[in-house]
């Protein structure tokens, strides 16, 4: 099988490429979701192996401080190879051209020791993910119409 593989930012890639990529690393489709996701990103960047994503990573950020990657794939048949290594570079170099300070990634504990090998410093943090764990508090909108907590 050949190991050669493309990296692109911002590469036309559709809602199904990604809900099947998706699907292969085992989590949901998010079937019809990047439709609306990928215009609002700070980037996005792929690998393509003669023209079929086998990885992917999306940047999110406010283009002046802050920057998050989120949604790291690669399929399992491509593992191993760099790709996963090669869109994070990528992606850190794109945030540290833009001089954006602080580059973040949230992560399960056995995928600490490829972001360590990255250069990324480790550190507790904490999510919320609604659809699967919801939170241990009432969600409710202030009477007054502000947004604050």
């Amino acid at each position: 099988m050949d190991s050669d593989f493309a990296i692109a930012q911002g590469e036309a890639v559709t809602d199904s490429e990604i809900a099947a990529l998706r699907m292969a690393v085992g989590w949901d489709s998010c079937a019809g979701e990047y439709e609306k996701i990928l215009p609002r990103l700070f980037a996005y960047f792929t690998a393509r192996q003669n023209g079929k994503l086998v990885g992917f990573v999306s940047v999110i950020s406010d283009g002046v401080a802050d920057a998050f990657l989120v949604d790291l794939m690669v399929h399992p048949k491509w593992r191993r190879r760099g790709i996963g290594s090669a869109l994070v570079k990528a992606a850190v170099h794109y945030v540290v051209d833009r001089d954006i300070r602080c580059t973040q990634v949230a992560f399960c504990p056995p995928e600490e020791p490829f972001f360590q090998k990255l250069g990324f410093y480790v550190m507790k943090a904490g999510v919320i993910d609604t659809k699967h764990n919801p939170p241990a508090f009432q969600h409710a909108a202030p009477r007054d119409g502000s947004t604050r907590a």
